[in-house]
């Protein structure tokens, strides 16, 4: 919302910023006004702004039936010359929630020991974390590459490099790493991750249990490919 302010004409605002008639923004703003009174609209220039209003309007019709419709159309066209367009950032998100996980070990025959991330799941005991209004683009990049696979995320390559290498920035990106001294070997396991069912009273983990707020299945290896 705040950006939207930008929008607004300065009139509408200036209840907020008292004006002094000897101020450098009066001055500027009264002239500014002046300049743009005067200015001529042309009779074509109103027969033009008016024709391009009406033809955005007539073809904006079928964009809004499709927004009603409950089968909508994303990044879709109504019209020949694509004028008026539908768009959509994510017109189809898949219905299962497929999670990349991220392991080091110092032996092959591990044990292997994950790493943690700051809001995307990873623990099946830690809840969802509250993000807004920031953007964890790690997080939020390692789900897009779980959708399209790692030769189409070519940065991931770069990036558990660097996880091996233990580089201190990348590392920061993170929420925890494993403890491992010197990690020589790494790989990413695919797991698909679903709510998990509500306990009863009579059903609740002792003290020396968690709950767990996700369950997850095993689906196969992301890398390296098998």
């Amino acid at each position: 919302m705040i950006p939207a302010l930008a929008c607004m004409d300065d009139d509408a605002l200036s209840f907020l910023f008292p004006r002094k008639k000897t101020s450098a923004f009066t001055t500027t703003y009264t002239f500014l006004r002046e300049f743009g009174d005067s200015i001529h609209v042309s009779s074509i220039r109103k027969i033009v702004n008016f024709v391009f209003s009406v033809s955005i309007m007539k073809l904006s019709v079928p964009i809004v039936k499709n927004l009603m419709s409950k089968k909508q159309k994303m990044n879709s066209s109504f019209d020949k010359l694509r004028l008026v367009n539908t768009y959509g950032a994510f017109g189809v998100v898949s219905e299962e929630r497929i999670e990349l996980v991220v392991e080091a070990a110092t032996s092959y025959q591990g044990p292997w020991k994950e790493y943690s991330f700051k809001v995307k799941p990873g623990d099946i005991t830690r809840t969802p974390r509250w993000i807004s209004p920031y953007h964890y683009r790690l997080d939020w990049q390692m789900w897009i590459a779980s959708t399209v696979g790692i030769d189409r995320s070519p940065w991931m390559y770069n990036f558990l490099l660097k996880l091996l290498e233990e580089d201190k920035q990348v590392l920061n990106l993170l929420d925890c790493a494993p403890d491992l001294s010197k990690p020589k070997y790494i790989r990413v396991e695919k797991y698909r991750y679903k709510f998990a069912k509500p306990t009863r009273n009579d059903e609740q983990p002792t003290k020396n249990e968690t709950k767990s707020y996700w369950t997850r299945e095993y689906v196969g290896r992301f890398f390296p490919r098998q």
